[in-house]
């Protein structure tokens, strides 16, 4: 394979998007294993904080949703879905981060990390994919 021509035609942009939304999914994936083991030490104390990234998320969503050819219901009902999604990565991200560096050794000793990482890059995928195209899934045919 010719590195030098893959290079040229991804756009760095679009490779850090998808290095950073790996990422984010892996730790958050790792971060639902802290929470399911019970090993998410501290998170209560850190909840108060998530809920605060997710107003967050929920004002600034509006905020570039808001447009006067939408109507409201629709901006008010992405708002609320890209609140609780992003708030909810977010939170089991941190969670993962703060448990893989707590247990190194159930993260990579069991290659459980390998895993995540696969699972992460293949629903990065999915989500830039469905993102491209998702004009083909709300359109509606009636013939």
């Amino acid at each position: 394979m010719n590195w030098g021509r893959a290079s040229e035609t991804i756009p760095g942009r679009i490779f850090g998007a998808v290095a950073g939304v790996t990422v984010v999914l892996t730790a958050s994936m790792v971060g639902v294993v802290a929470l399911v083991s019970g090993k998410a030490g501290g998170a209560g104390g850190r909840f108060p904080y998530y809920v605060l990234l997710t107003a967050i998320a929920f004002v600034i969503s509006l905020w570039k949703l808001d447009d006067e050819t939408v109507d409201g219901t629709t901006v008010l009902i992405a708002t609320s879905g890209i609140a609780i999604g992003s708030g909810s990565l977010v939170s089991l991200a941190i969670e993962g981060i703060v448990f893989g560096s707590q247990h190194p050794d159930r993260i990579v000793g069991s290659r459980l990390l390998v895993y995540f990482v696969a699972a992460g890059l293949i629903c990065t995928a999915l989500g830039m994919w469905s993102l491209r195209h998702w004009r083909e899934f709300t359109m509606y045919d009636s013939s």
